[in-house]
């Protein structure tokens, strides 16, 4: 695959900013896990989610299905971050301030989550590969995953599957995992940090870095 693997491999999960304290006090879970937010708000394709818990995972760890899995991208500027600012198929449209993104470093989640595996594409597509082992991760298109335009083209039809490539913890993914938050402008900087400092959490928050992480 082309681009170079980062020395510290980073991913990425959007939510909605007021899903944030209850993931900082918790961590993050799977929506049919007993201790699920009962106040989540979903950013999300409800039909694709609904369908992600029949899929398979075809690796065993972790197994199950997809809905047994929290998700992240190795990149920023997803599809579905898109179809939420414009409304696309269907999906509720938010403005970009609502949304913050989760940042966790692979090697911290493996040391910490005892089940993981991740992929080179979209997971719910039948070309896509699953791997639970740490050295396949040069099977990422770690071009293609930091790129802003991700639509597929006459040269290549693949863009967006493999735009979508990701991590998966299976059932919860503990506070101490993630490294930093991500969010759009300096207002929501101090809304969040507001709740990092009355929880005596030490992850960092940053506007929009060099602007790669909104449309």
């Amino acid at each position: 695959m082309p681009g170079q693997q980062p020395n510290i491999v980073s991913v990425f999960r959007i939510v909605h900013i007021d899903n944030v304290e209850y993931l900082l006090k918790h961590g993050m879970f799977t929506r049919n896990h007993s201790m699920a937010d009962p106040n989540y708000i979903n950013i999300g394709d409800s039909g694709l989610i609904a369908q992600r818990n029949t899929y398979p995972v075809s690796i065993n760890p972790p197994n199950g299905v997809l809905g047994d899995c929290v998700p992240f991208y190795f990149g920023p500027l997803s599809p579905m971050l898109f179809n939420i600012k414009t409304g696309y198929r269907g999906i509720t449209q938010r403005p970009q301030s609502e949304i913050v993104y989760i940042v966790c470093i692979v090697n911290t989640l493996i040391d910490n989550c005892k089940e993981w595996c991740f992929t080179d594409g979209h997971a719910k597509n039948a070309i896509t590969g699953f791997y639970n082992n740490i050295d396949n991760l040069s099977e990422v298109d770690w071009n293609m995953v930091a790129e802003r335009q991700w639509s597929n083209t006459e040269d290549d039809f693949d863009r967006m599957r493999r735009k979508q490539a990701e991590f998966l913890v299976k059932n919860h993914v503990p506070v101490n995992c993630i490294s930093s938050i991500v969010v759009l402008n300096e207002a929501r900087k101090t809304f969040v940090e507001e709740i990092t400092t009355r929880l005596g959490l030490e992850i960092s928050v940053q506007v929009n870095p060099n602007n790669q992480f909104y449309y």
